[in-house]
C-alpha cells in the first residue's frame, strides 16, 4: 500500500503539471497589475491615450490593463491601435464597452508579433463615438522598466497605465522544462 501511495504522489507531481500546461496559449510577462496610484484619465470622443512600452519577450500577443467603465455607461467601441518604433500601424483591435465592466482587467489580444523582445511599441486607446457621459477611464502609474511614457491631450509625461504584456507560449515542452527547473531549483541545497 505504501509503494502505491508513493508512486501515486510522484505521478501527481510529475504528470499533473504537464496536463495542466496543455491548454496554455499565452504567458504573462509579469504579475497582473493593480490600480494605478497617480490618478486617472478619461477617454471619449477626441480624447485619446497613447502609451509607449517595451516588450520583455518575443511573440507579443496581448496587453492587459484595468479599464474603468463608470456605471457601465460606455457601450460604444473602444479602439486599440498598436504601432512599432517607426510609427507603423501593426495591429488593431476593437472592443465593445458593453463587454468592459467597471474596473475590469481587460486583455486585448491580437496576432502574435514574433520578433518583439526588447522592442519599443506604442498603443493608442480611443473611444471616438462615446460622449462625455460615456467615458472610460484608465489608471496611471509612475514609469517602470517596461512602461515608459504616455501622451494624453497635448502633454507627454513619464509613466503610463499599469499593464502586463502576454506572449505566445513557446510550446508544452518549453513550459514543462520551465516548471520542472523551477521545482528542482527549490530543492537544491545552497
Amino acid at each position: 500500500m505504501t509503494k502505491f501511495t508513493v508512486i501515486s504522489i510522484l505521478a501527481l507531481i510529475f504528470v499533473l503539471p504537464i496536463l495542466m500546461l496543455l491548454p496554455i496559449k499565452m504567458v504573462p510577462s509579469g504579475d497582473q497589475p493593480g490600480y494605478g496610484d497617480m490618478g486617472r484619465v478619461s477617454i471619449y470622443g477626441t480624447r485619446t491615450f497613447t502609451q509607449e512600452f517595451i516588450s520583455k519577450n518575443n511573440n507579443l500577443m496581448a496587453v492587459g490593463t484595468t479599464i474603468k467603465n463608470p456605471n457601465l455607461k460606455n457601450k460604444k467601441n473602444i479602439n486599440f491601435s498598436l504601432y512599432d518604433e517607426k510609427n507603423n500601424l501593426i495591429r488593431e483591435v476593437m472592443l465593445n464597452g458593453f463587454n468592459v465592466g467597471d474596473g475590469d482587467f481587460v486583455k486585448i489580444v491580437f496576432d502574435p508579433l514574433s520578433d518583439s523582445k526588447n522592442k519599443k511599441f506604442k498603443f493608442i486607446i480611443s473611444s471616438p463615438t462615446a460622449g462625455e457621459e460615456e467615458i472610460i477611464e484608465l489608471f496611471l502609474i509612475t514609469p517602470t522598466d517596461s512602461v515608459l511614457n504616455y501622451n494624453y491631450g497635448e502633454e507627454t509625461k513619464e509613466g503610463g497605465i499599469p499593464m502586463v504584456t502576454f506572449h505566445k507560449s513557446e510550446g508544452v515542452l518549453t513550459n514543462v522544462k520551465t516548471i520542472y527547473s523551477n521545482i528542482f531549483s527549490k530543492w537544491r541545497i545552497k
